[in-house]
């Protein structure tokens, strides 16, 4: 009698606990996702900082092309946008788009590496480029924030 109510009592307990689980849109996530790495360019091609720092999370421990630290990483993106502005570097963004996206997502961690086309003008000469960037992000408080981008 014991061990029919023993197992009675897990199996609701297993049953339970499986309808509890938290279910994830991968999908939403996903696309949440593509929508932060699209911001980060977007704030880029403005010469944003207000923009970057939506983007990114604010911790000591981001890093951006082995500059670690948002302190460091926002000192870096305001030193290139005050150079980017004058006129001697007359920076003016065409082009700046995120896709090919294979993104990994393990709870609040992401994977993401995607192909990026800049299309610019830099010193009155046009310039394009073309290449592949791994960036990690983290869901901070309901929100994905890159802590890493190489």
């Amino acid at each position: 009698m014991f061990k029919k109510i023993f197992l009675s009592a897990m199996a609701v307990l297993l049953v339970s606990c499986w309808s509890c689980q938290v279910t994830v849109d991968t999908e939403a996530e996903k696309e949440a996702i593509k929508q932060v790495v699209q911001a980060q360019l977007d704030a880029v091609s403005a010469l944003s900082l207000e923009g970057e720092a939506a983007v990114w999370a604010q911790t000591p421990y981001v890093v951006r092309r082995g500059i670690q630290g948002w302190d460091s990483v926002s000192v870096l993106y305001r030193n290139a946008f005050e150079s980017w502005s004058t006129d001697s570097m007359n920076y003016q963004c065409k082009v700046f788009t995120a896709s090919n996206f294979d993104i990994y997502l393990n709870g609040t961690f992401a994977s993401v590496v995607h192909d990026e086309h800049h299309e610019y003008v830099l010193k009155g000469e046009e310039q394009v480029h073309d290449g592949t960037v791994h960036k990690y992000l983290e869901k901070i408080d309901g929100e994905w924030k890159i802590i890493a981008l190489f």
